[in-house]
Order: C-alpha cells, then sequence, then structure tokens
C-alpha cells in the first residue's frame, strides 16, 4: 500500500498573484495622496483612497495563503480529499477518468470525472462553481496551480493508487 500523498500550498504559487494587487493598490494609494496634496476635491480623493485599500486588501488577502502550511488535498489508495472543496472523501471507485487541464507545468485545474454526482459538500463548493450548471455534472475541478506539485505528478499519483482510471489528455 502506497504512503498518502498530502499537498500543501506553494508559496510562489499564492504570493506572485499578490503582487498585482500589490501594485495597483499602491498606485491608488500614491493617487490619492497626490490628491490630497494638490488640493483636489476630498469625495474623489476619497473614493481613490478606497480602492487603494481594496486592492491593498485583496492583495494581502491572496498572499495569506503562502503562509497556509495545512494540508490542502491527500491522495491516499482509498480516494482523494479537497479540504478547499467539501473535505469529503471521493472514492476512486467512483472516479471513471481524469484531465489535466491546460498541460503542462503550469496546468491549473485537474478534472475528474465521476460516475455518478459529486457529494453537496464538494458540488456547492466555489471551486466547484461549474458544477451548477447544466452541464458536467458529474466532473470535480481540483484547481492545483497554487499547490507545491506539478500537474503531470499529480496525474502519475493517481495512476498510482487507482491504475483503473483513465487519464483523458
Amino acid at each position: 500500500m502506497a504512503a498518502p500523498l498530502e499537498l500543501r500550498n506553494s508559496p510562489s504559487g499564492k504570493i506572485l498573484p499578490a503582487v498585482g494587487p500589490f501594485i495597483i493598490g499602491g498606485i491608488f494609494a500614491f493617487g490619492a495622496l497626490q490628491g490630497v496634496a494638490s488640493g483636489a476635491d476630498g469625495g474623489h480623493v476619497l473614493w481613490i483612497a478606497l480602492l487603494g485599500a481594496a486592492c491593498l486588501a485583496l492583495g494581502a488577502f491572496i498572499a495569506r495563503g503562502a503562509f497556509d502550511t495545512s494540508v490542502k488535498v491527500t491522495l491516499t489508495s482509498q480516494g482523494f480529499r479537497d479540504a478547499r472543496a467539501g473535505d469529503v472523501l471521493v472514492p476512486w471507485s467512483k472516479v471513471r477518468s481524469v484531465r489535466l487541464a491546460a498541460g503542462g507545468k503550469g496546468a491549473a485545474m485537474l478534472n475528474f470525472e465521476l460516475t455518478e454526482e459529486p457529494p453537496d459538500e464538494i458540488r456547492y463548493a466555489a471551486a466547484n462553481a461549474f458544477g451548477l450548471m447544466p452541464f458536467g455534472k458529474t466532473i470535480v475541478h481540483m484547481e492545483i496551480s497554487s499547490l507545491d506539485v506539478r500537474g503531470q505528478d499529480m496525474v502519475d499519483a493517481v495512476k498510482k493508487f487507482a491504475p483503473h482510471v483513465v487519464v483523458r489528455r
């Protein structure tokens, strides 16, 4: 029996996406300071300052995940569990196929096709919002770009734990 594979957040996968909101927030904050210094209308400066604060808050929200060291995804011989999407064990016997979306090192999603609809905890999770659409009701979407694993390594682990699962390209 193979040892469970536990995946955590990748610091670079969380900090790099936060750079954009920090830069935009800094630009808005600088603009607000320039507005105050030049005596601009207070209402307009307030809106610019609020936009800057919102962008900085978004950047901090995204970056905080880099310091979260808890296990996010677990693959075992019994099935897989994603703590970000319901934290429910999905047995390999219910998995028909797996597909690496956008392939290669920068893959963003691993899509599991199940033999039946996933449990409600997974179906109504934010990561599976597409599951609420009339199509793809048996697909579970797992975001992997922010984890400390490459997409192909994840597919290889699925093959090891569940050789019956078909890998789609």
